[in-house]
C-alpha cells in the first residue's frame, strides 16, 4: 500500500519541495530511473522518516537544504528511525520534526525560503 503513494514536487518561483508520502524505497528507486526531477530545497522525509524510505542514492538525488519529518513524539514506531536521521547528518542538510520542534512553518517569496518552527 505505501508503495502507492502519491509523490508531489511542487516548485514556486525558484523554490522547490517535495513530498513522497508513505513511497520506499523501491518507489524512490522507480524515480531516479524513469529520470523524474527530484531536487528539491525542502524534502518532507518519506514515510515520517523511517528507514524503509529516504534512501541515501534518493537523497542524494534530492539535494535537499532542509529535510522536514512528521511523527508524533515518543511514537510506537521509533520515527524518525536512527539511521535516517545519522544518514542526514552525514549529508549536512538540517532537520527539522515535529515531535521535536511542533509546527513547523516553511515560509518562500519564490526567491528565498527560511522554517519557523512552535518549539524554540
Amino acid at each position: 500500500m505505501d508503495e502507492g503513494s502519491i509523490s508531489i514536487r511542487v516548485v514556486y518561483g525558484e523554490v522547490a519541495l517535495l513530498f513522497t508520502g508513505d513511497a520506499g524505497q523501491e518507489s524512490e528507486q522507480e524515480m531516479i530511473a524513469r529520470g523524474h526531477q527530484l531536487q528539491a530545497d525542502i524534502f518532507q522525509l518519506g514515510h515520517h522518516g523511517s528507514s524503509t524510505s529516504n534512501g541515501e542514492e534518493f537523497l542524494q538525488a534530492v539535494k535537499p537544504k532542509v529535510a522536514i519529518y512528521s511523527a508524533g513524539q515518543d511514537n510506537s514506531y521509533g520515527h524518525p528511525h536512527r539511521e535516517v536521521v545519522q544518514l542526514i547528518s552525514s549529508l549536512n542538510i538540517p532537520l527539522y520534526g515535529t515531535a521535536e520542534h511542533g509546527t513547523i512553518w516553511v515560509i518562500t517569496d519564490g526567491a528565498e525560503f527560511s522554517v519557523d518552527y512552535e518549539r524554540k
